[in-house]
């Protein structure tokens, strides 16, 4: 070997070896530091692949069981709503078992036929009411799917369904027969002029209605100083302070009805002549009738115009108190009476339908009473009935109404059964889902730790090993440092052949 100064052979095989020990060792310290085998790619390459893809696997498996415990909740949720409207319906099957007995008097069928509608309006608010996280549980039929898995299609499948007194079979749902009203005379005949009387030598044409308190029948007559009487007259007393609206029409001149409202009445029992002042009896020239009714189009179409004005009264002849327009279809209508002016209008009412698209109904009356005011929606067998006052601003594509009863229900008990059956099964469904969610969660909870065994043993440090590994470097970098020492000294003993 030669003998040289400019390069030291042995120092740069010495500083070489130095420099592997210090890489070994910062490679052991990293680990042990980190707790990891793998801290970058090149510490293994396959390693880091295969370990991150079980990085993402242990991530979605660990959201997946969270969201499998949503589902139990949901589930939970729905099925204790489910157990409240169970209570209900079993309360309206006692209330039918009651119904049943033919000792009942009609006002305690009213009463019975008074909670079971209320218990129907509580199902029906609970069914629109219940939500989870926002969502409508039992508004609507609908599948509600839970990722259980970290990879596409790898879901449970939640079937709620639309739970009301609607899809119960319960609509309508009666144990009390409709009362059955009759329209007796007709008030006034709209259209028309109404009758005429002689006074003196002009004609009169007169319109009369009561409008608060019993009927009553009316006759013109004038005095002396040709102030207007209307005199209350008949069988029927009129209400203590009832106020009435007299239409008077004078033909002054052939083919003109000069229309004017000469005044209100107070009728006291017992009184005689009732003046109308002429103060009151301003005369506008007109063509029209006294008194019309109008009622614009719309889905529900009939013809009002011309039809007569009808007080109510009971099976047994006595008064209502509820007016009603009969149209040329049969139908009995709401009637908005104007007790000042007399003038008469169908009540209508205006909502939106299950499509979202707005409508305007006419008021029709009905009910078991005869004379709650209700709107048919839809025809045929999907017709329901609801109360003018629920409907009117309601939107049918997202709020749930009580529809009303018009009849008796045939078979009630059987009714009931099959509505408690059909939520028994929907329970049913929820249970068996809640238990397979909880497998779910426990197949997870498995399938995750066996993932993370595998990721630890690919990605994570062994102690042992990097505890020696690095003994082993220090021990390295320690001989390496004193054998440098001596290696760059090799170099001086060459001088010594200058001397």
């Amino acid at each position: 070997m030669a003998q040289v100064i400019n390069t030291n052979t042995l120092s740069l095989m010495t500083q070489n070896n130095l420099n592997k020990s210090q890489s070994a060792l910062s490679t052991a310290i990293e680990r042990l530091s980190s707790g990891l085998r793998i801290n970058s790619a090149k510490d293994d390459a396959a390693g880091q692949a295969i370990a991150n893809r079980f990085t993402s696997n242990i991530n979605g498996l660990t959201q997946a069981s969270r969201n499998a415990n949503d589902g139990i909740s949901v589930a939970q949720t729905t099925e204790g709503s489910l157990s409240e409207i169970n209570n209900n319906l079993q309360r309206v099957r006692e209330l039918s078992v009651q119904a049943a007995n033919g000792t009942n008097s009609d006002s305690d069928l009213k009463s019975i036929q008074d909670e079971i509608t209320s218990r129907l309006s509580e199902i029906d608010r609970v069914s629109g009411q219940t939500q989870f996280n926002g969502v409508k549980v039992l508004a609507s039929n609908q599948t509600m799917s839970i990722q259980v898995g970290a990879n596409d299609g790898q879901t449970i499948d939640i079937d709620l369904q639309k739970i009301d007194s609607s899809t119960l079979g319960l609509s309508g749902f009666s144990v009390q027969s409709p009362t059955t009203l009759t329209t007796g005379t007709a008030i006034t005949t709209l259209g028309t002029a109404g009758s005429t009387v002689a006074i003196d030598d002009a004609a009169i044409a007169t319109s009369v209605a009561g409008f608060a308190g019993g009927a009553a029948a009316y006759t013109l007559s004038k005095d002396s100083t040709g102030a207007v009487f209307a005199t209350v007259t008949g069988s029927s007393t009129p209400a203590e302070n009832g106020i009435y609206s007299v239409n008077v029409a004078a033909n002054a001149t052939a083919g003109t009805a000069r229309v004017a409202t000469l005044g209100t009445v107070g009728a006291t029992p017992g009184a005689g002549n009732t003046t109308i002042t002429a103060a009151t009896a301003a005369v506008e020239d007109s063509t029209a009738p006294a008194t019309t009714v109008s009622i614009g189009t719309d889905t529900n179409t009939a013809s009002i115009t011309g039809a007569a004005l009808y007080k109510l009264q009971d099976a047994d002849g006595k008064d209502t108190g509820v007016y009603a327009l009969k149209g040329t279809d049969g139908k009995l209508y709401a009637a908005n009476v104007d007790a000042t002016t007399g003038d008469v209008s169908v009540k209508t009412a205006t909502y939106k339908d299950s499509t979202g698209t707005s409508q305007t109904a006419k008021v029709e009356l009905g009910g078991l009473d005869g004379k709650t005011e209700v709107v048919t929606v839809g025809t045929g067998s999907d017709a329901k009935v609801y109360k003018s006052a629920d409907l009117s601003g309601a939107d049918l594509s997202k709020d749930t109404l009580t529809a009303v009863p018009t009849a008796k229900t045939t078979d009630p008990l059987e009714a009931i059964d099959a509505a408690i059956s059909k939520v028994d099964d929907f329970r049913s469904s929820l249970g068996a889902i809640q238990n397979r969610f909880d497998s779910a969660i426990t197949n997870l909870a498995n399938t995750t730790t066996n993932l993370q065994s595998a990721q630890s043993r690919i990605q994570d440090a062994d102690y042992a090993t990097e505890v020696s590994a690095m003994s082993k470097a220090q021990i390295l970098q320690q001989a390496g440092t004193s054998v440098l020492s001596k290696a760059n000294q090799v170099p001086q003993s060459v001088l010594s052949l200058l001397q």
